[in-house]
């Protein structure tokens, strides 16, 4: 009996330092941790916005259309172990951060002005060509957005860290 209690308390203690590192370096957490997306996906309670590309990888950007001043954001590539931290509103270039075939891809606060009780980013998927956008996708909408306005009660760590999945298939036809 005396065994099973000190499991338990290295079991919690493991848990807790699991979401201590993911609080810490989330980046790095869906980086080098291969159960991050399916583990976020079941945290976070809902299904990935999923987005078909055709025409192959050239002149794909994520554009961040908005950020909540002094924050920052970032964009975690899984399949090609990359990402990109934004600080203001403007163009990611994913053609090589993406590959052909399913991708998954996070977006999370990574830094907040200070303000925990509010924050606002929204990402845009389109093509440019020559800096200008000839297709947005997703029917113009976000593909990834989060919002967090103070008025919602905090359940989990997701509602604070800004926590958005996406999976961009892209395809040459």
């Amino acid at each position: 009996m005396q065994y099973v209690k000190y499991i338990f308390i290295l079991c919690f203690l493991f848990s807790v330092s699991s979401i201590s590192f993911a609080q810490g370096n989330i980046v790095d957490y869906f980086l080098k941790d291969p159960k991050a997306w399916d583990e976020t996906k079941k945290l976070i309670h809902k299904e990935p916005t999923k987005v078909v590309v055709t025409g192959g990888l050239e002149g794909v950007v994520c554009n961040l259309a908005e950020l909540t001043e002094g924050d920052e954001v970032a964009l975690v590539f899984i399949d090609t172990q990359k990402s990109e931290k934004m600080k203001r509103e403007g163009f990611c270039n994913a053609e090589d951060k993406l590959t052909r075939g399913k991708n998954r891809v996070v977006s999370v606060n990574t830094r907040n002005s200070g303000n925990r009780t509010q924050f606002h980013y929204k990402f845009l998927l389109q093509r440019n060509i020559n800096n200008e956008p000839i297709t947005i996708y997703n029917n113009g909408n976000a593909v990834l957005e989060s919002t967090y306005d103070g008025s919602q009660p905090v359940i989990n760590i997701s509602n604070l860290s800004g926590i958005e999945l996406c999976e961009i298939e892209i395809r040459d036809w």
